[in-house]
């Protein structure tokens, strides 16, 4: 049972504190997210989802407005998580989805119900990892990428394709697509030497 104790404490910073909480919100937000598709994700891309939205809901809870912490975090977590879901099924990513696989693909996967979604999570410990990761690679790219590099990087983040940031550079595809390639070579070898 989450006490007012591990709330403050949470907030402050305490890891046993927010993996107690974590644990306790663990069912929930599998339970949550039974009703939700990620288009192109599984049930675990949800689950970080539904921490996120605990953490924002740790972060953001004040005692003092008369909500419960259950109702406040149940809330949060709910709206990270129809956010995400919003995001990745926009017409955007259907377009992608369909280019990339044809539209008998996409026709077909609209009409797959899950029964029985993944019962896998992230824990408390791999979200904090992964953002430590997402810190690092952030730094490194920041201090390893050329000028051209960082500005094709970021229309990628941004899923355009190569022909499209070429266009938005005034750049040849080709030069755009080599420079991909040189990011993703950078990318690769950094996660390498992370992981040793």
């Amino acid at each position: 049972m989450i006490e007012k104790e591990d709330i403050f404490l949470a907030q402050r910073g305490d890891e046993e504190s927010i993996e107690k909480i974590f644990r306790e919100y663990q069912g929930a937000i599998y339970k949550n997210n039974r009703s939700f598709f990620l288009k192109g994700g599984d049930s675990d891309d949800l689950m970080q989802e539904g921490f996120i939205g605990l953490i924002k809901a740790i972060k953001c809870y004040d005692e003092s407005r008369n909500a419960c912490f259950s109702t406040f975090a149940n809330l949060c977590i709910r709206r990270q998580v129809i956010t995400a879901v919003k995001n990745h099924n926009s017409g955007k990513y259907k377009i992608l989805n369909s280019t990339m696989q044809g539209e008998d693909y996409t026709a077909q996967q609209e009409s797959i119900h899950y029964s029985h979604p993944s019962l896998g999570f992230y824990s408390p410990e791999e979200i904090f990892l992964g953002k430590e990761l997402v810190n690092l690679l952030t730094s490194f790219l920041e201090e390893n990428l050329s000028s051209l590099e960082k500005r094709v990087f970021a229309y990628l983040c941004k899923e355009y394709s190569y022909v499209e940031i070429a266009d938005f550079l005034g750049e040849p595809p080709k030069k755009i697509d080599n420079t991909i390639q040189r990011i993703k070579k950078k990318i690769l070898i950094y996660l390498d030497s992370y992981s040793k």
